[in-house]
């Protein structure tokens, strides 16, 4: 007799939907009871505003004129609104308040308690007279509260277990039946009986998501039975792929053993036995590390069996000594079988002679530790070629200090003949006005020692005397300023910052340089054009080496026209354009010149150190390489070059406009 199967899943929807239906019922009822509360405590606070506005006034008067009669129907008016339940009326004497009527029982718990000033006006002025102190009780507030909750709760109580049940019973209707159906025909599936299909009783014509499952059911049935005959045709596959594979066991390369997992010997392949030289009968069954194991390797035989029992081996040396004496050197890897329960049951080994090849392998590592002996020494020679190339470097930065003092020592010897040719200038203008200033002395003299001297001729030759010694001084400042300017270039810290006038640099240096080369080379003149701008903000300069910039800028330009000019036979008109600019962000110099020009593919290393274009002998190299590092790292600003060979050459200096 099969026993009615029970729907646990519907006993168990019934006690979540008691469970989430109570807990709802009772959030419901207490969010009504809370919004209940509210409102009553309004309707009572509601009541003590309107004893402040409709009864303190006239109890007021009625206590003033001491009405004891009206005072009395007053009362029993207040007391007669909801939920008051004490009134106490005080009279105020001698500064103290005296009962003069008390009706209702005074309680602590549960009340609201409001007290109001009893005043009497006459005209402006304020008497205060006494004081009314009214409670309203809570407890029919509460009381009213609980038949409102018990009547909620009993009313939800009925509805939740009604629409429980009413749940309950379409859930087995239309899902426990059906599936208890399914549950019974799952019980007693087998193989044998996989012809009959599942078949669930429905009352309409319409599929739910239970008799979709069913029809699944049925599907998976057929394709059970359809795995079925394909596992019998596969176990047919099986029988035949394992002599197959018997058959490549037995014909492999390569030694072939299963082990258990404590190595004890299941198989091994014709090659394992030919190796190792062991009958078959000697080694199955028997631990295949103790009979062929070499004496002091246990601990290797054990690290392999170990970690065999975990996972699959690559690569792993095991050497072996075979029957016949010999130790043959074999490389392991193997494969792991599993039973059902994933334990391991079998270690399938393949293992590859490598014997010559570890041989081999050692006697490379005895010639690479004589390698690395051999490296070893190499290496402290390298180390010692190091030691003497940082010496010879430290040397050659030593030198090319000196190459850089030497080309600034240059460009101050090239600026001698100009110095002198401005210095001669303004000298020769000193010492023809100081002889003029010594022949006026003498005639002030000679005409202050006669008898009658004529002082308006005196007065005349002081003022010729003042006007030569004002032309002295100015051309003494002209020298000084000549003199100040050399120094400029010559003074050691170089570095030092100051807001300096550009223009006045650049006439300065041009001057100098025009006169430097006209004394090398005599003859040569040129058109200096100065298209400079009068509003140019000063700049932060080094005024030193900046200066030695221009001057390094306008001696190529000279040198360069030169050139050209001795080159030339056609008539050619040297000239040097120099202009100043400014944008938002830069002070701009352009300094071009018609001379011989640079070729473009050589404008990329003309600011590279110890790179000239001039003979042997006329320059170090080191000119426009250090004008590079004056603009770019001294002054943080740019400078380019344009050139065309046998036209023009055009450097663009860009200085930061002071902050």
């Amino acid at each position: 007799m099969n026993e009615k199967p029970r729907s646990h899943l519907s006993f168990e929807l019934l006690k979540w939907i008691l469970i989430c239906s109570t807990f709802f019922t009772f959030l419901g009822a207490g969010v009504q009871l809370y919004t209940d509360y509210k409102s009553g405590l309004r309707v009572i606070n509601s009541t003590l505003s309107q004893i402040k506005d409709s009864y303190v006034q006239s109890m007021s008067n009625s206590l003033w004129n001491l009405d004891d009669e009206q005072i009395s129907i007053q009362i029993k008016g207040i007391k007669k609104l909801k939920d008051i339940q004490y009134i106490k009326v005080s009279e105020r004497r001698n500064n103290t308040f005296k009962v003069y009527s008390e009706v209702g029982e005074y309680k602590d718990k549960n009340v609201i308690e409001q007290e109001y000033t009893l005043e009497y006006r006459n005209g402006d002025n304020v008497n205060k007279i006494g004081k009314l102190q009214v409670q309203a009780t809570l407890d029919g507030l509460f009381s009213r509260l609980f038949d409102k909750i018990l009547v909620i709760l009993i009313t939800q109580t009925v509805k939740t277990f009604i629409v429980s049940f009413c749940i309950l019973y379409i859930i087995h209707v239309l899902v426990s039946k059906k599936i208890m159906t399914l549950v019974s025909f799952a019980k007693q599936l087998r193989i044998k009986n996989l012809d009959a299909p599942i078949s669930i009783d429905r009352e309409s014509n319409k599929l739910d998501e239970i008799d979709e499952l069913a029809k699944s059911m049925n599907q998976m049935r057929v394709h059970l039975k359809l795995s079925v005959d394909k596992m019998k045709r596969s176990e047919k596959n099986i029988i035949e792929e394992r002599d197959y594979s018997n058959g490549l066991i037995n014909g492999s390369p390569y030694i072939i053993c299963g082990l258990t997992p404590k190595g004890i010997v299941n198989f091994l392949n014709p090659v394992g036995l030919n190796i190792t030289g062991v009958k078959r009968n000697e080694i199955i069954g028997r631990d295949f590390f103790k009979t062929l194991g070499i004496e002091g390797n246990e601990r290797g035989v054990k690290e392999f069996l170990d970690e065999s029992k975990f996972t699959e081996v690559k690569d792993f040396i095991l050497p072996l000594k075979s029957k016949r004496g010999t130790e043959v050197v074999i490389n392991w890897s193997t494969l792991l079988r599993r039973n059902a329960e994933g334990d391991i049951i079998e270690i399938i080994g393949f293992g590859s002679d490598i014997t010559q090849k570890h041989f081999a392998e050692k006697e490379l590592k005895r010639y690479q530790q004589q390698l690395e002996v051999l490296v070893e020494k190499r290496t402290a020679e390298v180390e010692q070629k190091n030691v003497e190339l940082s010496e010879n470097l430290d040397e050659l930065k030593n030198m090319q200090t000196r190459l850089v003092a030497q080309e600034k020592l240059a460009s101050l010897g090239s600026l001698t003949s100009g110095i002198a040719h401005e210095l001669n200038n303004p000298l020769n203008f000193v010492i023809n006005f100081s002889q003029a200033s010594q022949e006026s002395c003498s005639d002030i003299a000679k005409e202050l020692e006669s008898k009658t001297p004529d002082f308006s001729e005196v007065k005349e030759s002081l003022d010729e005397l003042k006007e030569f010694s004002n032309m002295i001084h100015m051309h003494g400042k002209r020298a000084e300023t000549i003199i100040r300017s050399m120094l400029d270039h010559s003074r050691s810290k170089e570095s030092e910052k100051s807001l300096e006038e550009v223009n006045n640099l650049i006439e300065e240096n041009v001057n100098f340089a025009f006169h430097a080369i006209k004394a090398k080379y005599h003859g040569f003149n040129a058109k200096i054009t100065l298209r400079l701008e009068d509003s140019l903000p000063k700049a932060e300069l080094a005024k030193g080496e900046f200066g030695r910039v221009l001057l390094n800028m306008f001696t190529n330009a000279f040198y360069s026209m030169n050139l050209r000019k001795e080159q030339e036979k056609d008539p050619y008109e040297a000239e040097l354009i120099i202009t100043s600019l400014q944008d938002s962000k830069f002070i701009i110099i352009k300094i071009r010149d018609n001379g011989i020009g640079i070729e473009k593919e050589k404008l990329k290393d003309v600011f590279d150190p110890f790179y000239t274009t001039k003979p042997t002998g006329e320059g170090t190299g080191l000119g426009l390489s250090l004008s590079h590092e004056i603009i770019v790292g001294v002054h943080q600003g740019e400078l380019d070059i344009d050139s065309e060979l046998g036209e023009f050459a055009e450097f663009t200096i860009k200085l930061p406009k002071k902050s």
